[in-house]
């Protein structure tokens, strides 16, 4: 699996001229379009947080966020595909998909170690207290077997904090989830704001992939 830096960019701010975001289907062919036709044409240095405008994302038409993986640095856009019920599901050029519940990844495909479910909590600012939970993920072993693990888990608040999104300072909650299970632990990290987006998070994935992190650039 590998994000094209630069490529999602163009690809997904291309869907201004004719995307729509009331027809996934419609949303998935162009943003296939845009990139075959910019394969071999995008050179960025730069990451794609520092190159995108506030103007050039007012030109686009349909949901898009903002990834990154921790462990490589890779970014991409991604662009909302489907819904069904509190579950929608965004995907990159390239057909790698993370799927949300509210904001928290409950299933991821194509980074090659994918999170096929987890059973998450709500989160929003009024999250914390420190009360435990179980949450369970299903990962699949060396042989393609689906392999679950209960993890136990809190979620504090950690108070007020300001994070800047492509030049937009938000005032946000900033909510902590602890967990630990078999010698393994993570912490994840949301950031939700007054009318309870989910602004940023930073969200484990699997051992091999590490930590994704999200950025909402709708305003």
């Amino acid at each position: 699996m590998k994000y094209a830096p630069g490529l999602g960019l163009i690809s997904l701010l291309a869907l201004a001229a004719c995307g729509s975001d009331t027809d996934p289907a419609s949303n998935t062919a162009v943003v296939r379009s845009f990139a075959a036709s910019a394969l071999g044409s995008v050179k960025a240095s730069a990451p794609a947080s520092e190159r995108m405008t506030r103007a050039r994302l007012a030109e686009v038409v349909t949901p898009v966020m903002l990834t990154t993986i921790e462990n490589t640095g890779h970014q991409a856009l991604i662009a909302e595909i489907e819904t069904n019920g509190p579950v929608a599901t965004w995907s990159s050029v390239d057909d790698i998909t993370i799927s949300l519940r509210n904001g928290v990844i409950v299933a991821t495909r194509g980074f090659g170690a994918d999170l096929m479910a987890a059973t998450v909590p709500a989160v929003s600012r009024s999250s914390g207290g420190g009360q435990t939970y179980t949450r369970v993920h299903t990962l699949l072993n060396g042989e393609d077997q689906a392999v679950r693990t209960q993890f136990a888990c809190t979620l504090q608040n950690d108070g007020a904090k300001t994070v800047d999104i492509v030049e937009i300072s938000y005032q946000t909650s900033h909510v902590i989830e602890s967990c630990t299970a078999d010698g393994v632990s993570f912490r994840n990290e949301y950031w939700i704001s007054g009318d309870q987006k989910m602004r940023k998070s930073r969200q484990w994935i699997s051992p091999d992939v590490g930590f994704l992190t999200i950025e909402d650039v709708r305003r």
